[in-house]
């Protein structure tokens, strides 16, 4: 997915945070890695972090990765969908690093989809290193045909029956880039905030090349008060005219309006489990467990989060049929309960189609010259 974005010609570093691991694996790994990346006509580079935990080694990645002003500028992470599992440092570690991730002036991308992307009981990675030694032997080239890539694809894939797995392939297939094949459909782009434009940017990007070449991109735009929804359009049109930026549509839509009580019920009960006043005697300072949801969590987040449920319904409503969703993502609160942060990215993208997250600097990536 990030391949669609820099399009082989921006820059790319693919972090790997190793949590305990020793710093002598770095060398072997670098060295599979590039080979693999070489016969998958991957544009990146590789950084191998060992480090205590998660969140220290995504902190040396944000700091240290590039050279000189030649900087990535957005970290892309996935989305945990087992979140509810976590533990309470574990959650906390994950906030953090959106939290850290902003500090240093980048933007974020979360990639989401219903059905994970968790390989490792697919993946042949025997038949991986015996690819890579057969490259450095001359017995392998690079420069494959598309049917004796897709030969070696399905061999670096082992037999499974599990419909979850044959799904996660599936998923990784159909997204993956610089096939000739073309995705049908449609983008849905729900431009929620004004975030430097890398919402509008990322899409644009993605559609011009495969596979997402194929697709129309229908932008979501919010209206300011009722009875602007023409003025609105109008508005973005003439600037997607200006940075040259096709949409087949631009739909207004309008969160200030409360969401259904049956809509507020779901959310509730979903987060009730975590509510300080609903746990059992015990389980709020349990680390074993998520964290709690503190009554002034909730009044905190307050209007914020009736207009996330809200806008679960318009999803659920115009974008569960769409090829892809591209979704500004809200900030988490400091200090605030990162379980009610993670329930409100569960609403905007459970039963959805694959999401992307979006989040920018508040620099404006959108130039009339790019």
């Amino acid at each position: 997915m990030a391949g669609s974005i820099t399009r082989a010609t921006g820059l790319m570093i693919c972090g790997h945070v190793m949590v305990g691991e020793p710093i002598m694996e770095r060398a072997v790994l670098e060295q599979e890695v590039y080979r693999w990346f070489r016969r998958k006509k991957i544009q990146a580079f590789y950084e191998y972090i060992s480090s205590s935990s998660t969140l220290e080694g995504t902190r040396a990645l944000i700091q240290t990765s590039g050279l000189g002003k030649l900087k990535p500028n957005i970290l892309m992470m996935g989305y945990h969908l087992n979140w509810t599992n976590w533990n309470a440092a574990s959650m906390d570690e994950y906030v953090k690093v959106i939290h850290d991730t902003f500090d240093a002036h980048r933007g974020l991308i979360i990639l989401c989809a219903t059905e994970g992307f968790d390989l490792t009981e697919a993946v042949n990675f025997q038949e991986i290193v015996t690819q890579n030694e057969a490259e450095v032997l001359g017995l392998h080239s690079v420069d494959e045909t598309e049917p004796e890539q897709e030969k070696d694809d399905a061999m670096e894939v082992n037999q499974v029956d599990d419909p979850v797995i044959l799904a996660r392939i599936a998923l990784a297939q159909r997204l993956e880039p610089g096939k000739k094949k073309k995705l049908d459909g449609e983008i849905h782009v729900w431009w929620l905030f004004d975030d430097g434009g890398l919402t509008l940017l990322i899409p644009h990007l993605m559609t011009r090349q495969s596979p997402w070449n194929g697709c129309k991109l229908k932008i979501f735009c919010v209206i300011e008060m009722a009875g602007t929804a023409e003025s609105t359009k109008t508005n973005i049109l003439a600037m997607l005219t200006k940075f040259r930026i096709q949409a087949a549509d631009v739909i207004p839509v309008d969160l200030e309006q409360h969401p259904s009580h049956a809509s507020v019920t779901s959310f509730n009960q979903m987060i009730n489990q975590y509510r300080y006043d609903t746990v059992a005697p015990g389980r709020a300072n349990d680390p074993h467990k998520p964290s709690v949801i503190q009554e002034s969590d909730l009044i905190d987040y307050g209007d914020k989060m009736m207009k996330q449920i809200r806008l679960r319904e318009l999803l659920l409503e115009h974008s569960v049929h769409s090829s892809l969703n591209v979704v500004t993502m809200p900030l988490p609160r400091r200090n605030r309960s990162p379980t009610l942060y993670m329930a409100v990215l569960e609403t905007m993208t459970s039963g959805m189609p694959p999401t992307l997250l979006v989040r920018g600097n508040q620099e404006n990536v959108l130039t009339y010259y790019c």
